[in-house]
């Protein structure tokens, strides 16, 4: 996750985001072809924001934190490295980012990640809560991709699901 430190960096004014992404790729020459891919994405959802707006970004430097365990299941999912920012001094935004290539985040998938957060993270405003696709150029929101109530059945027969995939797989 070190480019998620530098956009960290980046939105709190304390380096510029292409260039910390040319020392990662310099460091460590398997960033080569990924995180140019997700520096062009995040300058592109954070220009997009800031020309609705305009508005002074201050990241809190408390980390956002937080389990969700199912125990019935077995399983525990972790959410580490929250973005926590303050927006014009007048509310917070925590930012989860979804760097994987494959398979794109679908708003399934957005929406139950949504719901993961907001179960994980119980101290927090809900409605504060985004999960960002650099490489789709998208973001999910509870304004955006509003949970259905449905979100605990869905998300724990998939978590079964993989379960099941995963002990099939241990077998062959």
């Amino acid at each position: 996750m070190p480019f998620w430190s530098d956009v960290k960096k980046y939105i709190s004014g304390e380096g510029d985001l292409a260039r910390l992404t040319e020392d990662r790729i310099n460091s460590n020459r398997s960033f080569k072809r990924l995180y140019p891919l997700l520096k062009d994405g995040v300058l592109e959802l954070l220009s997009a924001k800031l020309r609705w707006s305009n508005e002074p970004v201050e990241i809190i430097s408390q980390s956002v934190h937080g389990n969700l365990r199912l125990d019935d299941l077995g399983g525990t999912i972790r959410i580490r490295d929250a973005l926590h920012a303050r927006v014009r001094g007048e509310y917070t935004r925590v930012v989860y980012p979804y760097f994987s290539e494959e398979p794109a985040l679908s708003e399934e998938g957005g929406r139950l990640g949504l719901w993961v957060m907001q179960q994980a993270l119980k101290k927090l405003n809900a409605d504060d809560m985004r999960i960002i696709d650099p490489l789709r150029k998208t973001f999910f929101s509870p304004q955006t991709t509003p949970l259905q109530g449905d979100e605990e059945t869905v998300f724990r027969e998939r978590y079964r699901s993989l379960l099941g995939e995963w002990e099939r797989l241990k077998r062959e």
